[in-house]
This record gives C-alpha cells, structure tokens and sequence, in this order.
C-alpha cells in the first residue's frame, strides 16, 4: 500500500471521528434516522470534485436516507439523474444539475456548481411545475435555509407532514405523500404513500404525454397485462362468492379472483392514459375465508403478505364486505366504509370506485366506472356494517363559534374561516365529511370537517369578502348546517 494513502486511511479512521461536521448544525437540527445507512466508496468517489466536500463527508458518516421530523430523504444522485434530466433539458454544455434530496412531498432539491467560485441549491416541484433557487451555497442551504423555521416551512409545510403522517404512517425507503389535488382544491385533505420515481414520472409524462404504443382495451381480458391473463382465464363463477372482482378508479385497476378451493389472485396495474401500456403490475396470491361479522354479514378475508415492491395500501383489500344489489355482487373495502357512509350521506352514490370491487367476466364490455362512484343502491341492500354508519336523515348541527377570518389563510377576498359546531365524532360527525346549508335556510354556506371532537367537531366553512373588504358572504353564529348536499335524497 502507497504510504500517503495508508497516511490517509490511519486519519480517516482516528481524527474524523472526533472532528464536527462541515453540516454539523443541519445534524444538529434534523437528526439522521435509523434508516440512513453510510454511502459506500463507490458512490463517493462517483462524485468527488463535483458536489461539494461537506456533502460527501455526510454521506460517508452519516448517509443517506431520511433526517428529521420533516422526512427529508438524501438521495443518491444516479438512479435520480434521468428524472431530473427529463424535467430539465438542457444542452450537453451546460451547467451540471446533480440530485441530491427530496422532500416528503415529492420535491426534488438539485445543486448546480455555477461557476468556479460560485453554486447554489434549487427545487422543482413535480406537482405545480414551479422551480426556483434555496440558496448561494450548499453548505448554506443544509446549515441556514433548512435550520431556519420560516424557511424550511416554506418548502415543507408541517401542518401537512404532520396529516400525511396520521393518516399514512412515516415514509419507507424510496416513498413520498401524494395529494389528491382534485380533493385539495376543493379544500377536503386525502393522502397516499406513493413510490417517489413514479409520481415524478406520472406528472412529467402529464406534460410531454407519450404516443399510444399499446390497444384500447374492449373487454376486461383486454385490459389485463397479458402475462397475467392466464390466472384468471379459468375463474368462473359459481355457487356463492367464487369468480371475478373487478375495481377501476380512473387508470387505476384490481381485479380479484375467489376460487372455489379457498384461494384468491389479486392483480394491481395501471394502463396508463396516454400509451394505453398495461404498468405498474403487482401480483398476489393466497388464501381467503368467508365468514360472517355480529351483524350478519358475509365478509371476504385475503392474506395478503407484502412484497418488497408493495405501495402503501396494497394491503386494504384485506377485509371485504359483501352487498348484493340490482341482480350483482360487490365487494366493499371495510377499510374505507367510513367514506363511502360519507359519500352515501352527502351525495347518495358510493364514493371512490376503488372503495368496492363488481362482479365481471372476462369477456364483458370493459366500461369506465365513474371515479366518484355509481349511485348508491337502495339502503335495504347495503350490508348492517354500513347501514350503521349511513344517517338516513341527515344531521342537522348548529356553528356555536366563528373564528376570525383574519386570523386564517385568505387568498384575493376568499378564503375558509374554522367554526365549532354542537355537534361532534360520537354524534356521526366523521373527518373530511362535508357539510352544507339546509335550502330550507336560504344561506349557501359549505364546508369540511376539519377538527374531530367527541360533542364539538370544527368545520372550516368558506367566505366571501366584498370590494370594501367586508364578508358579504360567510358563516355567523346560529347558521344550520347538514350532512346532506342540496337536491339530494336517500333512496329508501
């Protein structure tokens, strides 16, 4: 061995131990989790020269994976690369961009060394499209920007990591929250535990789409990836629950097979809306009970065992109800019974159409289920798990309280304003339920649950202000609220 490299080593191994950090007070604010494992040398001497000193020393000691409350990843810069490249083209010549971390959110934080003398740290957001620089310096952006409260929380909102973590549990290797947008903007919260390459590549393709390369499928054979078809060729249905289960939620789809000797395959895949390619596939295979809740109904239970490549929620399949309604059978999620009691409740149909699972065949029309759900059936047919959760009259509730406005976030005049209520969880209220002014008041208020309580439920209700300023339009103490939507009605 070459003495200045045994010099080196015996260094390495006795002084930098001993010796602080570079980034020592990013450490010291966002603590390394027990998932961050040490880079190895590969990866380090991959990019000596080209990320900065105090970056790799980070790597080397501590490592990548997640630091903080906040779920911050460090990344490793290759697998990483091509997706930056897509969302950024730019000549060969060009300032280097290297991917260094991600947020809990899906947003990628890249370092450009710009000059000889100078960098800088910017983002770019998967989901608004916006890109734009953190800080002059790595060393700047690790020991200032993401140290600094107002900073940090103008990249990662807490209130957000905190919901995503209460609804999802904490981020696994490779993971990132997504938001339901659609929901978001209608001011109702919905989250999932996505992997973090296929977010980045779903939205980039949503910009520059893809050529169709795949047929419009016809039939539900059709559409299965057609490796797979062969384990569901041989399903036919039979006496009681054995055959096929189909569930679509927009480009999402599961299809579900009980055979008759106790055992089940389950396919997740998605064909994706612009080159109609069958991706994504997941496969399961086990074994199923049927047997009957204290209720009477019939329930479906699958062992699912995760894989490696699982998504966050392949598991909630695992316990089903059965309702038989209009000469069909489905198969509903008792994960999400509460939001389709919701949906029942508010709009008399079903909610999302990845809550149930309808028998098919595999040679019937493969015809688009609507993401929001199909009508509700009558509430005779629903099975007395969710006849239990369903408020045939609606809940009428009181705003005992009305928060400032000014006190919460507006934007151009309007905004959500939080109101108690005399109403609360162990009265039906339920989180995300969406609430609404009787006609019969004249007012045209709605709003979402937002805060749950046993007698006291909070509700964040939208306003209107006028050109002077004053709320022409917004809850007041004393206003009706209820669970049902205007024109809608509870079939009986």
């Amino acid at each position: 061995m070459d003495a200045a490299v045994h010099i080196q080593l015996m260094f390495d191994r006795l002084v930098l131990p001993f010796r602080r950090l570079a980034l020592h007070r990013f450490i010291a604010e966002h603590p390394p989790s027990r998932q961050v494992s040490r880079a190895d040398s590969e990866l380090v001497a991959a990019y000596e020269g080209i990320l900065p000193a105090s970056l790799l020393e980070l790597w080397r000691r501590k490592g990548l994976g997640f630091y903080g409350e906040m779920q911050l990843a460090l990344i490793d810069p290759r697998p990483w690369q091509a997706v930056l490249n897509r969302w950024i083209i730019s000549p060969p010549d060009d300032v280097r961009r290297i991917p260094i971390a991600l947020t809990p959110f899906g947003v990628l934080l890249y370092y450009r060394k710009l000059t000889a003398t100078d960098e800088d740290v910017v983002f770019i957001d998967p989901v608004s499209k916006r890109t734009s620089d953190l800080a002059w310096s790595l060393d700047e952006f690790f020991n200032r920007f993401l140290c600094d409260r107002q900073s940090l929380e103008s990249l990662i909102s807490p209130a957000l990591v905190r919901s995503a973590r209460e609804e999802c549990g904490a981020l696994s290797s490779g993971e990132v929250y997504e938001i339901d947008q659609m929901l978001f903007s209608m001011q109702m919260l919905r989250i999932a535990k996505v992997d973090a390459f296929e977010i980045h590549r779903r939205l980039r393709d949503a910009v520059d789409p893809p050529r169709p390369t795949a047929e419009k499928p016809t039939t539900v054979a059709d559409a299965l990836p057609v490796e797979y078809r062969p384990g569901f060729e041989d399903v036919a249905a039979g006496q009681g629950l054995t055959g096929l289960y189909l569930s679509s939620y927009i480009d999402w789809h599961r299809l579900l097979a009980l055979r008759a000797d106790g055992r089940y395959n389950l396919l997740f895949w998605r064909i994706h809306h612009r080159t109609l390619e069958r991706v994504e596939v997941r496969f399961y295979s086990g074994a199923y009970e049927t047997s009957r809740n204290a209720q009477g109904d019939e329930i479906v239970e699958l062992d699912i065992r995760l894989r490696t490549d699982s998504l966050g929620g392949d598991d909630n399949d695992d316990r089903l109800v059965v309702m038989h309604s209009g000469g069909t059978s489905f198969l509903l999620r008792v994960h999400d019974l509460d939001d389709i009691a919701t949906a029942i409740d508010g709009w008399n149909e079903m909610g999302h159409s990845e809550y149930y699972f309808r028998r098919v065949t595999l040679d019937e029309a493969f015809d688009e289920e609507p993401s929001d759900g199909r009508a509700a059936p009558p509430f005779a047919d629903l099975p007395h798990a969710l006849q239990a959760l369903v408020h045939v009259e609606p809940l009428r509730t009181t705003i005992t309280h009305v928060a400032d406005p000014n006190l919460d976030e507006e934007d151009d005049g309007e905004g959500t304003v939080m109101c108690t209520l005399d109403l609360g969880e162990d009265d039906g209220l339920r989180f995300n339920m969406p609430l609404y002014s009787p006609p019969d008041t004249g007012r045209h208020l709605k709003g979402w649950i937002r805060e749950m309580a046993p007698h006291a439920c909070k509700v964040g209700v939208q306003y209107r202000r006028g050109e002077d300023g004053t709320i022409e339009h917004g809850p007041v103490i004393g206003d009706i609220l209820t669970t049902r939507a205007p024109d809608e009605s509870l079939s009986g």
